[in-house]
């Protein structure tokens, strides 16, 4: 099972514009591996855990946990398939303390969770198909304009959703607001992942 923090409706569905329509440019390459640009929800992982049965998701979250504003920082490729190219937010101390609070919370009720890679937000999962796919992908994100990175004093990265279909206010994402908390099985492949329950923060 993991816990997933899950952006607003408007800009959940202006994050999942990309994912749902975009894939790279390969002249030479018509196909991709089977299980490769898979859709699913934005999200970051704030926790993952094993349970014998199916748990409430009101036992899990701490009381008094709250909206949390998420801020992107940074790109990054991975070598692995959940890892394949993600968002870096900031470790803000809002995002942390959410965390860590949840973390605390299932080891006091006895849940084995795990934290790992915190946080990252994916914005594809894929095998490659050749070497490199990953990296390409990242690279044609920038070309296109879906992604805005300067550097050199404070670092703006934002991302522009507009060019997949999304309204005018979301050409320069630079985080979003987690105002819920989502309760997911993710024992099957990616497309099969199962929302099972879902609390407002």
């Amino acid at each position: 099972y993991a816990l997933w923090l899950v952006p607003s409706g408007p800009e959940a569905e202006a994050l999942l514009s990309y994912p749902r329509t975009y894939h790279p440019r390969v002249s030479h390459l018509r196909t991709y591996r089977s299980r490769s640009y898979p859709r699913f929800d934005p999200h970051i992982t704030l926790a993952t855990f094993l349970s014998p049965h199916r748990p409430n998701i009101f036992h899990l979250v701490p009381m008094g946990a709250k909206t949390t504003p998420v801020h992107f920082e940074s790109m990054e490729v991975g070598n692995e398939f959940l890892s394949s190219l993600s968002i870096i937010p900031k470790k803000s101390s809002e995002l942390m303390q959410l965390r860590d609070r949840i973390m605390d919370h299932l080891k006091a009720n006895n849940m084995r969770a795990m934290s790992s890679s915190f946080p990252h937000m994916s914005l594809f999962y894929l095998d490659e198909s050749f070497k490199g796919e990953r990296l390409l992908l990242s690279k044609q994100l920038r070309e296109t304009g879906r992604v805005h990175e300067q550097k050199g004093g404070e670092t703006n990265f934002t991302l522009n959703c507009t060019v997949d279909g999304a309204g005018p206010e979301f050409d320069a994402m630079k985080g979003f607001e987690g105002t819920e908390i989502w309760l997911v099985d993710c024992t099957e492949g990616v497309e099969d992942w199962t929302v099972l329950d879902r609390r407002d923060l």
